[in-house]
């Protein structure tokens, strides 16, 4: 049987996730599906960057980035801890993650289609955040649109891949991806399935959980 990222949850420690997967593909749903068991399970309140204004988040709790040094405190007043932060310029994606670094603990953060900024090389406040989730008892989640986009350094240090369906040329991944030949035996299952079981929608919501602790 395929683990699930139910099957993560018990007894864990805090975890770097990346979730990969074209449109379409069940991304939003799923994410939203673990905003809610971060915040019923395990007692954590939700963090979203959101760089577009997507519209499953607009019901989200706003959070100025200069706020967040305040982030803790507001969540515990609330009875729904969900939050949102949007940014206005390229300089504030840094500026995010050092706040989210310095001053959120003990929480789930998204960055929502972080292809665009978490790509090539990450520059240090990206490289921090990545390195001190644990310390800091953050999970975080990348959504992303392709396995060939991530910077090298993102896939060095996440702990889960959540693979969906994705347009990358599997016979052609970059030297950077880690464990290609998983990668591709799991794309294989997944599309197999998607043809099996949602050939009749454009709705593929076939997935696979690889967890690279245990490669």
């Amino acid at each position: 049987m395929n683990p699930t990222y139910d099957d993560q949850q018990e007894g864990r420690d805090s975890q770097a996730m990346l979730q990969i997967g074209a449109k379409n593909t069940g991304k939003t749903q799923a994410t939203l599906r673990m905003m809610r068991d971060m915040v019923k399970r395990q007692d954590k309140p939700v963090l979203v960057l959101d760089i577009n204004g997507q519209k499953q988040y607009n019901l989200f709790l706003p959070i100025a980035i200069n706020d967040l040094r305040f982030f803790n405190s507001l969540a515990l007043g609330e009875a729904l801890p969900f939050y949102r932060c949007r940014i206005e310029t390229e300089s504030d994606f840094d500026l995010f993650f050092v706040m989210v670094h310095l001053f959120v603990k003990n929480s789930f953060v998204v960055f929502e289609d972080s292809t665009s900024y978490m790509d090539g090389n990450l520059s240090q406040p990206k490289r921090t955040l990545l390195l001190n989730t644990r310390n800091a008892c953050n999970d975080v989640l990348f959504n992303l649109h392709s396995l060939t986009d991530p910077a090298p350094f993102l896939f060095k240090h996440v702990e889960i891949i959540l693979l969906r369906q994705t347009n990358d040329n599997m016979a052609k991944l970059p030297a950077k991806i880690p464990h290609k030949l998983i990668l591709v035996n799991a794309m294989n299952e997944i599309v197999a399935e998607n043809r099996r079981l949602h050939w009749t929608t454009k709705h593929k919501l076939a997935s696979r959980l690889i967890d690279l602790t245990s490669l």
